[in-house]
């Protein structure tokens, strides 16, 4: 323990206010973190980090005008709840409970309607199963779980599964939690509590808990009111895939809003602190077991780091690469790191988390500032993440 910091750096107002420990290794990832308040405009965020299956890294701060962050506080880290979902899947394969390669239909016999009996659980999780969004449904949809599943059983294929790669913003949730609902009983959100959360002390959720402490996002263009309604209410309209999308949704489409704060949208309502997400993929890092608890077996973690598709992305036009589930390194789209292997998954506005085997590493950062694409910065990983790799990368060196 002599060569960790303790950081408590609040000396004038122009400071941000950064608490926690690092070891002194990680300096550079330290310095990054920092200079995100300083230059990139953070408010209040968190960082973590496992190596060799230790704790090195558990930073988090806010700047002089933003409510101290604590170390316990979870914010919404939207897609980066698709890796929730996925090893929820994986432990069900692993209990033998489902097949991956098993169609749909087999556990949900509805969703087989308008050819859609062929398409199976591995196309979801790769996002090839070609039923990115849907023109079924009406606004507002989204925050019920029985009207999602209604909307999806007679939905029409927009691509034949398992030939283009398409990214299932909402619609990878309510497939695959429908699935794990059928099979097990219960919802995804309970399932990934009772089974993951709690067994292995584990500070995330696939839902915004009302018992445990939250951050809110800051204002966003991104959850604009009239960009919600725009995206939701008129562009469906227009009969062309990209513009359904948004369709279920509602001008209450915001993690701060309370229709968010009380559903289950298993594909983007999840919530995190970063050491709960960088724990969840240290797991990962090290084959599925971690301080004497084994989360998946290594032959299922192996399974969902199987580069599984890979090409141009048609939503982002980006080449991605996927595994079962999780992203795998994709360095056009969101960089993690010099190692393809390392595989993980970005939120909407710049959370990520991710494992790293080659490195026995596993990375988390999350943010109540949502990056948006701008003229000075396109990418939609943002500049603040990006950086923060960059550091933890340097710091190995």
């Amino acid at each position: 323990m002599n060569n960790f910091t303790s950081v408590n750096n609040n000396d004038d107002k122009k400071t941000p206010e950064i608490k926690g420990t690092v070891l002194n290794q990680f300096k550079p990832l330290k310095d990054a973190f920092v200079d995100n308040f300083t230059r990139h405009h953070e408010t209040g965020a968190a960082i973590c980090v496992y190596h060799k299956g230790q704790l090195v890294v558990n930073l988090y701060g806010n700047n002089a005008l933003t409510s101290p962050w604590q170390a316990n506080h979870r914010v919404s880290v939207m897609s980066c709840s698709k890796a929730m979902l996925a090893i929820c899947i994986h432990k069900l394969a692993a209990n033998r409970q489902i097949e991956l390669d098993a169609p749909i239909c087999r556990y949900w016999p509805e969703f087989a309607k308008h050819d859609k009996a062929h398409i199976t659980i591995a196309a979801v999780l790769n996002h090839s199963a070609g039923l990115p969004c849907h023109s079924t449904g009406k606004p507002h949809d989204i925050f019920d779980w029985q009207a999602s599943i209604s909307n999806l059983e007679p939905a029409k294929p927009i691509f034949p599964a398992g030939q283009k790669l398409v990214y299932h913003a909402l619609t990878y949730g309510h497939i695959l939690g429908e699935v794990l609902r059928r099979v097990d009983g219960r919802m995804p959100s309970t399932y990934f509590e009772q089974e993951i959360a709690q067994p292995f002390d584990i500070d995330c959720a696939l839902t915004r808990q009302a018992n445990h402490p939250h951050r809110d996002i800051k204002p966003s263009p991104a959850f604009s009111r009239f960009g919600l309604t725009l995206m939701s209410r008129w562009l469906p309209y227009i009969p062309y895939w990209k513009y359904q999308y948004f369709r279920p949704c509602s001008e209450h489409y915001h993690p701060n809003s309370s229709a968010w704060h009380n559903s289950e949208i298993p594909a983007v309502t999840g919530h995190a602190s970063a050491l709960g997400l960088a724990k969840m993929y240290a797991f990962l890092a090290s084959g599925g077991t971690l301080i004497g608890q084994t989360l998946l077996p290594k032959s299922q973690v192996k399974a969902m780091t199987q580069l599984s598709f890979s090409g141009q992305e048609l939503t982002t036009q980006k080449q991605w690469r996927m595994g079962a589930g999780m992203m795998l390194n994709s360095p056009e789209f969101c960089p993690m790191g010099p190692n393809l292997e390392t595989l993980g998954h970005m939120g909407m506005g710049g959370s990520i988390g991710f494992a790293d085997p080659r490195s026995q590493l596993a990375f988390a950062y999350v943010t109540e500032s949502f990056h948006t694409p701008n003229k000075y910065d396109k990418s939609l990983c943002g500049k603040r993440q990006q950086s923060l790799v960059k550091g933890l990368y340097k710091s190995l060196l």
